[in-house]
């Protein structure tokens, strides 16, 4: 799935990451049946697998 919002530059051998104002990134671990799962709901929807999620966990911590 492609990603977007985000753009790398090198900086003195660095590779520095910059992301939407507001954002922050973490890393967890899925199985991967359910990132399947995810991927095709997000695709259903013309949607990035980060934004599905999150828009997922929004709904759930209202």
């Amino acid at each position: 799935m492609p990603r977007t919002s985000t753009k790398s530059t090198k900086t003195k051998g660095k590779t520095v990451t910059k992301r939407a104002p507001g954002k922050t990134q973490i890393s967890i671990s899925l199985p991967a049946d359910l990132i399947e799962r995810i991927d095709k709901l997000a695709a259903a929807e013309n949607r990035n697998r980060s934004n599905f999620i999150a828009t997922a966990l929004d709904r759930v911590t209202e």
